[in-house]
């Protein structure tokens, strides 16, 4: 079993108060250099950008329920240098970058990827691991301000099918320019939508609104460039690992043309389903593993089986508040049930093969230890805990 870290970066509001940054960060190194000696194998930073506070103001606030900042780090590359600076071997990743507004568009990342390939083959002291795991972006008003928006009557129809298109263009824009093409928008795949598509997009009662579209309705493309191809040149795939953060299985199709990509899988998913998943990737790809699936599990350690159970009930009746009508939650139970929650021989009961959890020896977690927790001190106590107590007598 591969063991990283997932952090979110964040600074919400627990106890009535934040952090601040810069202790944020502060702490992030803290628990990656801990991380590093405890041997975990990678560290996943989330990504975000624009103040989820000053969102509020806005006409369609995104989680107007969440006090604090949803996440602070807003340029993962910039990020990296830091912690490979401060760090000697722990592979880095993204949880997950915005490759279609946030950042700047799928030209704009793809450009800093390669930049951080090659720092990380050529100019680094210690090389690492690259996993850059990509999206769409946590929330629209993220992407809004790069010109994701309606550009016609049409479009603003049928958004929902539209945004997913643009995210589909934007995948092959990235994808193909990392693997050291010359691409312009000419040879972009072209995405349409059909009458059934839109029908069950809007449902029966709307069926009228479709009368003034010619189908399949094809929108135009969303990035219109001429020929470019990403400097400096060389970068080899075994460079990058490319995790996809999305159960939309076209995108899926239509990432695996151009890069054999990993799948992101999130805490609370019922292991049967996991279970599915990694059979349909296997049938398909006969070099996949199931550590091509990292998944976040949240973790609460404590000597006391009780005062794990403490920390793991009040982080989630914080998180599930906060989330209230913006999102589809589970219910408490079912996040307490996904989480390794506990003592040492709980929690490792919960780890072993075979047990409710559905872990696999062949898994890559993501332990996300930090989730709406502040005390640093006791948050690296937790992840010394769970290895020394835990994984190493596993």
């Amino acid at each position: 079993m591969i063991f990283d870290l997932f952090h979110s970066v964040s600074d919400p509001v627990v106890g009535g108060r934040t952090l601040g940054a810069a202790r944020c960060f502060a702490q992030l190194l803290g628990q990656v250099r801990l991380a590093e000696a405890l041997g975990m194998s990678r560290v996943w930073c989330a990504e975000s950008h624009f103040s989820s506070e000053a969102q509020k103001l806005g006409a369609q606030p995104a989680i107007p329920s969440f006090q604090g900042e949803v996440g602070l780090n807003a340029d993962s590359f910039q990020l990296f240098h830091w912690l490979a600076a401060h760090t000697h071997r722990i592979g880095l990743g993204t949880a997950i970058h915005n490759i279609v507004g946030g950042s700047g568009g799928p030209i704009a990342s793809a450009d800093r990827v390669n930049l951080l390939r090659f720092a990380n083959r050529e100019l680094w002291a210690s090389p690492r691991e690259l996993a850059i795991g990509v999206a769409s972006g946590r929330f629209p008003y993220q992407n809004v301000p790069f010109g994701l928006v309606p550009r016609e009557p049409g479009e603003q129809l049928l958004w929902a099918l539209v945004q997913r298109i643009a995210f589909h263009e934007a995948l092959e824009i990235f994808l193909r320019l990392l693997g050291g093409e010359v691409l312009g928008h000419t040879a972009l795949t072209r995405h349409a939508i059909s009458r059934e598509e839109a029908l069950a997009a809007l449902g029966a009662a709307r069926a009228g609104e479709l009368d003034g579209l010619v189908f399949p309705y094809q929108p135009e493309p969303r990035w219109r460039f001429e020929a470019l191809r990403l400097v400096p040149e060389g970068g080899a795939r075994d460079d990058l690992t490319i995790v996809l953060g999305s159960s939309d299985e076209r995108a899926l199709s239509l990432a695996r043309r151009f890069w054999n990509v990993d799948l992101f899988n999130l805490s609370f998913t019922p292991p049967a389903a996991i279970e599915r998943l990694h059979a349909q990737l296997g049938a398909a790809d006969p070099c996949w593993s199931r550590a091509r699936l990292p998944r976040t599990v949240l973790v609460f350690a404590n000597p006391s089986a009780a005062r794990a159970r403490e920390h793991a009930e009040r982080a989630l009746d914080t998180y599930i508040d906060a989330m209230r009508g913006t999102a589809q939650v589970p219910d408490k139970q079912v996040l307490l049930e996904r989480a390794l929650v506990g003592d040492a021989v709980q929690l490792r009961e919960q780890l072993a093969p075979g047990a409710r959890h559905g872990f696999h020896p062949g898994d890559r977690l993501m332990l996300w230890f930090e989730f709406n927790q502040q005390d640093g001190a006791e948050i690296e106590q937790q992840m010394r805990y769970f290895f020394e107590q835990v994984v190493e007598r596993l």
